[in-house]
């Protein structure tokens, strides 16, 4: 193999890693455009670096170019396990996890010279995951975009650790409305949210609910 030849396969993982790895960080994940990017392209090397043994390095013919692939298989599982994180009930990360283990399959086909399945995945991966954008907005529309928040106290301070919990579980806040009560005893934060996984709601609803001085949480269409 010359090495034209391995510097374009390397190139291509590389390229098809952070195509995946961009959608992953524009989604806010903590493993985005450079994780992706060595994933791809170190999984390739591995690959090549096995046929390397066998055709040109000088091996013996018994060497089976196929243990390293598989040790990318097993060693990325440990990779993707860390992007997994539980908050309360719900738990985040796993896309990110699957997306990591696909795009490790793509350096290995790109390895290879299977180069029509791993652009072909790519393409397929990227529809897959931006469709979950499409999925979450379908779930705001059905169960709610606002969330009302009753407070006593100081509302400044409140809302910003209701802010904090809400980033926290991937929400994204569009805008924040607050009313004081004719007895000036209470206030009420209304937060529009623009982006929410589907999975945190309650969670949030929990968390704000443990904040002291919040009298009631609800959510509104």
């Amino acid at each position: 193999m010359d090495t034209m030849t391995i510097l374009v396969r390397l190139l291509l993982s590389a390229f098809l890693g952070g195509l995946i790895g961009l959608e992953r960080e524009m989604h806010g994940c903590a493993a985005g455009l450079r994780t992706h990017i060595l994933v791809g392209m170190g999984s390739s090397l591995f690959v090549l670096s096995s046929i390397f043994m066998v055709t040109t390095g000088g091996f013996s013919s018994s060497v089976d170019p196929t243990r390293i692939a598989a040790q990318v298989v097993t060693g990325i599982g440990f990779l993707g396990a860390g992007s997994i994180v539980r908050y309360g009930a719900a738990i985040r990360g796993l896309t990110t996890a699957a997306s990591i283990w696909a795009v490790a399959a793509m350096g290995v086909a790109v390895g290879v010279g299977m180069y029509p399945a791993a652009v072909f995945t790519a393409i397929v991966s990227l529809s897959i995951l931006f469709l979950s954008r499409f999925e979450e907005r379908l779930a705001l529309r059905k169960h709610g975009s606002m969330i009302r928040v009753t407070v006593k106290g100081d509302p400044i301070t409140l809302k910003g650790d209701v802010k904090r919990i809400i980033d926290a579980h991937g929400g994204r806040i569009k805008s924040i409305n607050s009313e004081r009560s004719e007895d000036r005893d209470t206030t009420e934060m209304l937060f529009e949210l623009i982006h929410l996984p589907r999975t945190s709601r309650e969670d949030i609803k929990i968390d704000i609910a443990a904040l002291p001085d919040v009298e009631n949480v609800i959510w509104h269409a």
